[in-house]
């Protein structure tokens, strides 16, 4: 009688907690959807790479062109059909991301290459997922982005003090125009 008295008052306070918790949203971020649908849909194998973990770590400390984290999933030996790829990964990135995700690319180009590209604002930051299909290879990519700190790398690329840009090509379209002299 005790036993049953328990496991009603637990199934009741069970059903209180699932009628009032809000609703979980899978949606909220996507990738692990999108990654997931490459691997068991394609029949794709994630390729390793190397020494991931310490590039991560680089990016979280020196925030590199404003990039706060990342994700990148790259695979292999896709089992793809053509025809209906492009409808199918277009289905499965608007079904796998919220609506707070905006479509800003979309690429296909006559060797069949792929590219997708959905953002959203997340506080001050802006997060992105890419996705590109090469013949039989794919990478996905989410990233999360200080948007002001990006401006200022595009203005000056620098990493660690190091210029990335051309300073004889940005001198040049700093200085006035070049006067000719005609006679």
């Amino acid at each position: 009688m005790k036993y049953r008295k328990w496991i009603v008052s637990s199934l009741v306070l069970s059903l209180v907690i699932l009628a009032f918790a809000p609703p979980a949203s899978a949606k909220d971020d996507g990738y692990s959807s999108i990654v997931r649908h490459l691997k068991t849909h394609y029949s794709a194998k994630k390729v390793g790479v190397p020494f991931m973990w310490l590039a991560k770590l680089a990016v979280k400390v020196v925030k590199p062109a404003g990039v706060k984290s990342f994700s990148v999933t790259i695979f292999e030996d896709l089992k793809l059909r053509r025809d209906t790829l492009d409808a199918e990964m277009q289905a499965v990135m608007r079904n796998s991301m919220s609506a707070e995700w905006s479509p800003i690319l979309r690429v296909r180009t006559r060797d069949r290459e792929q590219a997708y590209m959905y953002m959203r604002e997340a506080g001050e930051n802006v997060r992105i997922m890419l996705v590109t299909i090469d013949n039989d290879q794919a990478v996905v990519v989410r990233a999360k982005l200080d948007p002001d700190k990006l401006a200022e790398f595009l203005d000056d690329p620098k990493i660690f003090g190091i210029s990335l840009g051309d300073t004889d090509a940005r001198a040049i379209t700093k200085s006035e125009p070049a006067q000719e002299e005609y006679d």
